[in-house]
């Protein structure tokens, strides 16, 4: 069957809530635009700054590196391996080579499961929820480059990239559950994700 966007190659990603069947091409297209609507219209990135990426070797981090340099021609980046990252935690070698660097935005290996998990349990835990969305630290900006991109759709650009790294599975009874439950209801209804990314970003403006 041929995909149902271009008419033209083969249809290979059939997931229910894009609504039709698509090609490789057209389904990574599809992801790059929903990524730089985000980023363009609230001005997260511009042309000709410098940007600093975590990599922490995850799917996330090399799909980010991928996005940037298509959807930026003059953006100066900087790439930064750390051995594992925590959001809100930033070692002190990196904090030098921001400062070094004069870098004021740092892309971070996220995810929309991982907004969600993160949201749900500060709720949950009654801790605040500051980090929600890309926000603010110390005069840094910390961007969420696939904050709407869910896990399993980063998982199909690696294979479709040629990525070949193993996911790092959580151990966190707490998070599971989390996962668990948002995933059963994510089954039964495949807009589940995006509406409650949609819904925390309300929420949290309440919040905060």
């Amino acid at each position: 069957m041929l995909c149902e966007k271009c008419k033209k190659n083969k249809g290979e990603i059939n997931l229910p809530y894009l609504g039709h069947i698509l090609c490789r091409r057209c389904f990574c297209n599809l992801i790059q635009r929903r990524v730089k609507k985000e980023i363009k219209q609230k001005k997260i990135i511009e042309e000709n700054e410098k940007v600093l990426l975590i990599d922490d070797k995850s799917i996330e981090a090399r799909i980010s590196e991928i996005l940037i340099n298509s959807i930026y021609k003059k953006v100066k980046l900087t790439k930064k391996q750390v051995k594992g990252f925590s959001l809100g935690q930033i070692d002190k070698p990196t904090i030098l080579l921001i400062k070094k660097e004069k870098i004021s935005k740092v892309v971070i290996p996220w995810n929309l499961d991982k907004e969600i998990n993160y949201f749900t349990e500060c709720v949950f835990s009654g801790n605040k929820t500051s980090k929600i969305g890309h926000y603010n630290e110390q005069n840094i900006i910390f961007v969420k480059l696939l904050r709407n991109v869910l896990e399993s759709e980063c998982d199909l650009l690696a294979e479709f990239n040629n990525i070949d790294i193993k996911r790092n599975q959580e151990k966190d009874k707490k998070i599971d559950d989390i996962k668990g439950l948002i995933n059963r209801i994510n089954k039964k209804h495949c807009e589940t994700k995006f509406s409650l990314l949609k819904s925390i970003d309300k929420l949290n403006k309440i919040i905060k």
